[in-house]
């Protein structure tokens, strides 16, 4: 059985590593869109290359102080509670405010790749570089925005499974 399956060009970012990694038979065209030509020994990498993009063109509609706000969640780095605010940091706006608990959020997102790596933290696991051990069973997390933030040791476990890592 063969699926072929085209991609566009601006979901491209987000499977570049699926794609170098694998075997696909990959076309390219002129639009910059591709062509994927999937057999029954990479559907693995096919089921990855759609949740991907399943997942980052999925938004949520946030109330703010003066009104609504909708974000991707391809936009969201990480989302951070300071006393009753909630600020979503994202790629392209900025720091947003909005009126909703962290704890809802946690709920919400973690389906979406976004998870709780501290009392007043959630990460989209899509917008780390970097993981690195730190004293007193932490870890450190380096962002695409080149932020550092630390996994408290309550939440190392966890953050571990969600990543498949173990240990």
């Amino acid at each position: 059985m063969m699926i072929k399956v085209l991609i566009d060009k601006s979901d491209l970012s987000l499977i570049t590593d699926d794609l170098e990694s694998s075997s696909l038979d990959i076309t390219n065209h002129d639009d910059g869109s591709i062509t994927l030509l999937v057999d029954d020994t990479s559907l693995e990498v096919l089921e990855s290359i759609l949740r991907k993009v399943t997942i980052s063109r999925q938004a949520f509609i946030f109330e703010t102080s003066d009104g609504w706000v909708k974000l991707f969640i391809r936009e969201i780095i990480y989302i951070e509670s300071f006393g009753v605010e909630i600020i979503v940091h994202t790629t392209k706006r900025g720091k947003i405010y909005i009126n909703q608990p962290l704890y809802q959020l946690e709920g919400l997102l973690q389906s979406y790749q976004i998870i709780r790596i501290a009392k007043s933290f959630l990460v989209n696991l899509e917008k780390i570089l970097y993981i690195r051990p730190k004293l007193n069973a932490k870890l450190e997390l380096e962002l695409v925005n080149g932020l550092k933030i630390d996994v408290s040791r309550s939440y190392v476990k966890p953050f571990k499974d969600a990543l498949g890592i173990g240990g």
